[in-house]
């Protein structure tokens, strides 16, 4: 191994692995740039593939069945996956643990299990051998082990005999739904399992169920999903001096509205659960507290996680709790709803992935002679996720960070594109939650600040104000998979429009794994919209957009021309999103924010970030993902009102070398 490698000699090892199956090429051929690098000497220029080896691979790829690589940052298995599980963290081994929700037999939907990865530092993961860790077996999971969570008490027990424990939604009967009441009693308790070795193994406890099914005196639409965290909020909204820990279950009452059911947890190994009540029981069927900021709240819940938040502007310190959710039967939203859509697909699951944030207050008839039971009251919400994700789940480090993890699904698609594939579903990037605090604001755009919903704002002095709202942003440790790029390119100030063009070239990306982040200063008026275009070098007709439109105050994922696949639906993605004026401290102007946009592009996955306060997931079905792209900026409005004042371009991430290692 410690050869040095001729340029003409490793040409040929180049062309010797062109014929091996594809998706093995982009690690190997990435492992055979590393070599290359390493031994060719510093004076040498920085290398390539040699055109003939990229016009091979790429041609290998086009003629194969398969219509796109592997992602190399985002999770994926060779089969279904969906709901992210019990994400958590043991400091005995100073591992992270990550289980999936997964069909181990198929790329559809089946035999639910868990699937797991192991990771040392939140970026680089290891997948655990076998089909699954846990799997269906017991008369009481025999239809499927659902959702759920990591048992947070290990980061507390310093004992040396400390056993990991998870726990899950067990489900003995199928099927049932919310749209078809009644829902069957018992068809899903909670179960745990526990592990004695680090997490290699797990064994289901001889207490399962914990829980056999929902309350007997209520009639629900769902229970499922279970998430257990200490709350000490909700200690003293109870008035209690310990402790303790709690778990939600997420569901809803029939004919009342969507919820979650709250239980003390007691007991050392916390299969003791009590139920307290409903957590929300304000927030009727389909809630919408506003069109356009807020989404709908549905008819029913899933994967609810409860969480408090601190922090503060200046010297004040401001506590918010939070509680992010799954809303199931909520009504469709507009640009999805009117986009005409391939009649060979159903349409798309109606749901959304919301958040909300509250105060735990008791009222006279929710007090008994020994307690309070309190309930969570609405003040604030929005759009975790403005796209296609779902099924959130979260946990805290040991820094203190929320860092949640979220199900892209592939209804876009027939389910034939994802056999022909190998794989199905994906897991976004870990995201930091956070309750973001902007200061000094005086206004919008255009939307008065009393009618954004996703904000709570506290008079600061004068005419400003302090916002708060729910922050939401890649993992800091992500920036490794730039440092570890194949190029990166930087353009500083181009103002557009120009005279004769809305559009200006900026740089072409070689590989389907790239990141873009860019600052862009907008003026009060004279601007309509501002974004950028990624279009195939080869086929400038087939393109998406991204585009913030101050207009409407969204931003918007167009894909009507990104495949002409008459099987994919290609529906835009849409948010709100608006810029805030804030008080200029140096003197009597305001000054509008400038938008900071960030975009990873992952053979397909595509994941929007603005401003540490908005999210878009989607998927982009390229005909072709190993073929070049152009990326374009873009602005419309008076010429050369916008100023792209830093654009980054990074390609090739972690030079395309997968995250996950089998």
């Amino acid at each position: 191994m410690g050869k040095v490698w001729g340029k003409r000699q490793l040409r040929l090892t180049f062309d010797m692995l062109l014929p091996l199956p594809h998706v093995a090429e982009l690690n190997r051929i990435s492992a055979m740039r590393r070599k290359w690098q390493l031994n060719i000497g510093d004076d040498s220029p920085t290398p390539r593939l040699s055109s003939r080896s990229e016009f091979r691979y790429r041609r290998r790829v086009q003629m194969s069945n398969q219509t796109s690589p592997r992602p190399t940052i985002h999770f994926t298995a060779l089969c279904w996956i969906n709901d992210p599980c019990a994400p958590g963290y043991d400091p005995k081994t100073r591992l992270y643990h990550l289980f999936y929700q997964c069909n181990p037999y198929g790329c559809e939907w089946g035999n639910m299990s868990w699937g797991h990865i192991t990771s040392k530092d939140l970026v680089t993961w290891t997948r655990s051998p076998g089909p699954a860790a846990i799997q269906p077996s017991e008369e009481y999971d025999k239809d499927g082990v659902f959702t759920g969570c990591f048992d947070p008490h290990i980061a507390d027990n310093s004992r040396e005999d400390a056993q990991l424990r998870v726990f899950y939604s067990s489900v003995s009967h199928l099927p049932f739904h919310w749209s078809t009441p009644p829902y069957p009693r018992n068809a899903a308790g909670v179960s745990m399992a526990t592990s004695n070795d680090g997490g290699a193994t797990w064994v289901k406890s001889h207490k399962n169920p914990v829980l056999r099914g929902e309350p007997e005196d209520i009639q629900v639409s769902g229970f499922r999903d279970p998430y257990i965290s200490r709350w000490p909020a909700m200690d003293d909204a109870r008035g209690i001096q310990h402790s303790a820990m709690y778990g939600v279950i997420s569901g809803g009452i029939q004919d009342k509205g969507p919820t979650a059911f709250l239980y003390a947890i007691e007991g050392e190994d916390l299969t003791e659960w009590r139920y307290l009540g409903p957590l929300v029981d304000n927030i009727l069927c389909r809630s919408q507290p506003s069109e356009k900021w807020t989404g709908n709240y549905g008819l029913n819940w899933e994967c609810t996680n409860i969480m408090t938040f601190t922090t503060g502007c200046g010297a004040a310190s401001t506590e918010k709790h939070c509680l992010i959710l799954g809303a199931e039967g909520d009504v469709e939203r507009d640009h999805i709803r009117a986009h005409p859509r391939p009649s060979t697909l159903p349409p798309r699951t109606v749901r959304s992935l919301l958040w909300m944030i509250g105060d735990l207050s008791t009222s006279s008839h929710d007090q008994t002679e020994n307690e309070a039971h309190p309930r969570f009251q609405f003040t604030s919400g929005g759009f975790l996720d403005h796209g296609c994700l779902y099924a959130a789940n979260s946990f805290v480090d040991p820094t203190g960070r929320r860092i949640m993890y979220g199900w892209i699904p592939e209804e876009d698609v027939p389910l034939e594109y994802c056999e022909r594939r190998g794989w199905n579903g994906a897991l976004a990037v870990p995201r930091e939650l956070l309750l973001l605090c902007i200061p000094n604001v005086t206004g919008t755009l255009r939307t008065p600040l009393s009618e954004i919903c996703c904000c709570e704002t506290v008079r600061r002095n004068g005419s400003s104000l302090d916002a708060y709202t729910l922050g939401i942003r890649p993992i800091s440790e992500l920036s490794t998979v730039r440092e570890n790029c194949f190029s990166s390119q930087e353009f500083n100030h181009i103002s557009l429009p120009r005279p004769d063009s809305r559009l200006t070239p900026l740089s072409v990306v070689y590989y389907p794994c790239w990141e873009l982040e860019a600052t862009i200063c907008i003026p009060p008026t004279g601007c309509e919209s501002v974004g950028f275009y990624i279009r195939q070098k080869t086929d400038p007709s087939t393109y998406f957009s991204i585009i913030f439109s101050t207009v409407e105050e969204t931003i918007s994922i167009d894909r009507g021309a990104s495949t002409r696949d008459p099987n994919i639906n290609t529906c835009p993605e849409k948010g709100p999103f608006t810029l805030f004026f804030k008080e200029d401290t140096s003197g009597p102007n305001m000054a509008l924010e400038k938008l900071h946009l960030r975009a990873i592009w992952d053979s397909g996955i595509l994941e929007v970030y603005a401003n540490d306060r908005f999210a878009l997931t989607t998927m982009v079905y390229f005909r072709d993902h190993s073929t070049e792209n152009e990326i374009l900026a873009f602005a419309a409005g008076e010429a050369q009102s916008v100023i792209f004042e830093e654009v980054k371009v990074w390609d090739g991430l972690n030079a395309m070398n997968s995250l996950f290692n089998d």
